[in-house]
């Protein structure tokens, strides 16, 4: 027999206001990050394990997938759920700032608010080794003294952190007290689960935008799981909410498609008939050239400094690829 709050995560209540845009839902029991993956259920069944710890969680993930979610979720599961839920996302921070902004250095810092709460510091891969070292240490002198501390929960973006760097990490904080990593995979990895978000985020969105849609057709759901997501969850929400706004499948898919799906690899494209070997690889180059800049443009939240960092190219050669290639967020 489930609980009305159980009840309330498989259903969730429509309501004319904006509702959140999370995807863990607390229940009497820890039903969250909506999945029928195998991998994404054997982590959500360790962040419950690990929930109400003093354990550092590693949320480790490309972006979009619910990383800042998670960690409120884990807060809320825990015994600290009444006390301060402080975040520093670091890519929305200087990086020369990032130290004052956690220790205040006499001005009161994201650490000294958090008290006894949980500090969510998003993007670790941002901060310098010294600052990551510095944290790390911070948190093990108050646990050796038994002062109060905050439980940290740190995010990085796939793939800016991996290996050995992040292998480092985790030792590091092992040291610091432990810690538990905790990976989420990319939504085109678990196309099986876009049904399931699809109609969560449907009935979420529909009645404040008024639209009667409550289900989506078969033929559209099948279209979703072909595409390949490089915004993850995050993006599949921002489309079905314009989707919901217009009521038009032909215009997502147009939209859609022009992005390319996960059919759209090379090998599953035949040279048209009469196209020259030349202009048949041109057309292939192009094509990978505008995904994965859009990929990098995605993983960079629009930064097209970093994206084109990230990418070993110029800024201005970016500048130029996005106008060729007509991207847009």
């Amino acid at each position: 027999m489930k609980s009305e709050k159980e009840l309330s995560f498989m259903m969730p209540e429509l309501t004319t206001e904006m509702p959140s845009s999370g995807y863990w839902e607390i229940g009497a029991h820890p039903n969250y990050l909506l999945s029928v993956s195998e991998t994404v259920i054997v982590a959500r069944e360790r962040l419950a394990q690990v929930a109400d710890t003093s354990l550092t969680v590693v949320l480790y993930g490309e972006r979009g997938v619910g990383k800042e979610v998670l960690a409120h979720g884990i807060h809320n599961l825990s015994s600290r759920q009444s006390r301060p839920f402080i975040a520093l996302n670091a890519y929305a921070v200087p990086r020369a700032s990032i130290d004052r902004e956690l220790f205040g250095n006499g001005y009161g810092g994201k650490l000294e608010t958090a008290e006894d709460g949980t500090l969510y510091v998003h993007g670790i891969e941002l901060l310098e080794p010294e600052v990551r070292q510095r944290l790390a240490e911070w948190v093990r002198d108050r646990v050796r003294t038994g002062e109060h501390a905050p439980r940290v929960i740190l995010s990085c973006e796939a793939p800016s952190m991996a290996g050995e760097e992040l292998e480092n990490l985790q030792r590091m904080w092992l040291a610091a007290g432990g810690a538990v990593r905790v990976e989420i995979p990319p939504l085109r990895e678990r196309p099986e689960d876009i049904p399931l978000l699809a109609t969560h985020i449907v009935q979420k969105f529909g009645p404040f935008y008024n639209s009667k849609i409550r289900v989506l057709r078969g033929s559209f759901l099948g279209f979703l799981q072909a595409y390949s997501w490089p915004g993850n969850t995050r993006e599949l929400e921002r489309v079905l909410r314009r989707f919901l706004v217009i009521e038009d499948e032909e215009v997502i898919r147009g939209e859609l498609g022009d992005k390319g799906t996960r059919s759209d690899d090379l090998e599953d494209d035949p040279v048209e008939p009469g196209l020259s070997l030349k202009d048949a690889v041109g057309r292939a180059v192009a094509r990978v050239e505008k995904r994965e800049i859009a990929r990098a443009l995605e993983r960079a939240r629009w930064n097209k400094k970093r994206a084109a960092a990230d990418l070993r190219i110029s800024y201005k050669s970016l500048l130029n690829k996005v106008k060729e290639y007509e991207i847009e967020a």
